[in-house]
């Protein structure tokens, strides 16, 4: 073989060492773009992960409350329990443990209130029929698990205050159960 087929033949010594010096000096490049590229992939990974259990945990009180509020309209209670307390026994029940019955501060309310006055409830007595329940979980503190999913101040500062779920539900109470004449709220 001449030379110059030896020049222009891939693979051969004169055309292998340009490459190899190229490699060599892109080592550090590599590192810096891979961290470019990692960092914000993965801020946003978990992002979406904080977004879907604050969504996750949202929809599991939701289901709560709305489940509580259907029991309400059906004037049962359990046990020596009243009908507010069993309302919230209910909802307890299907907040999967994000809420309880006996949290302090309370986070579960039950309201009743007139037809022709929904802004005031009615203190005492409200549960009869033809009347408004209102079954609410209030004020549950959500706090981000990933930083980057808070909020930042009006001052450009980076804040982590927590997000406040509050939830609420409400239908007209029917009749008593037959056998029925009042319930114990």
């Amino acid at each position: 073989m001449n030379a110059a087929a030896e020049r222009t033949q891939p693979g051969t010594r004169a055309l292998q060492g340009a490459p190899r010096r190229r490699e060599r000096s892109s080592g550090g490049s590599v590192i810096i773009e891979c961290a470019l590229t990692l960092v914000p992939l993965l801020a946003l990974v978990f992002a979406f992960a904080d977004f879907a259990l604050m969504l996750f945990r949202w929809s599991t009180i939701q289901n709560a409350v709305r489940e509580g509020c259907r029991y309400a309209i059906t004037f049962q209670s359990s046990g020596t329990l009243g009908q507010d307390a069993s309302i919230a026994q209910v909802v307890q029940q299907y907040a999967m443990g994000v809420v309880r019955a006996d949290d302090s501060p309370q986070h579960i309310f039950v309201d009743y209130y007139s037809p022709t006055n929904l802004t005031t409830p009615i203190q005492s007595g409200g549960n009869i029929p033809g009347n408004v329940v209102q079954v609410s979980v209030q004020n549950v503190s959500w706090a981000w698990i990933a930083p980057l999913s808070g909020s930042f101040a009006g001052n450009g500062l980076y804040t982590t205050t927590p997000f406040a779920l509050s939830v609420y539900s409400s239908d007209m109470l029917g009749g008593y159960p037959a056998g029925v004449n009042s319930v114990q709220r």
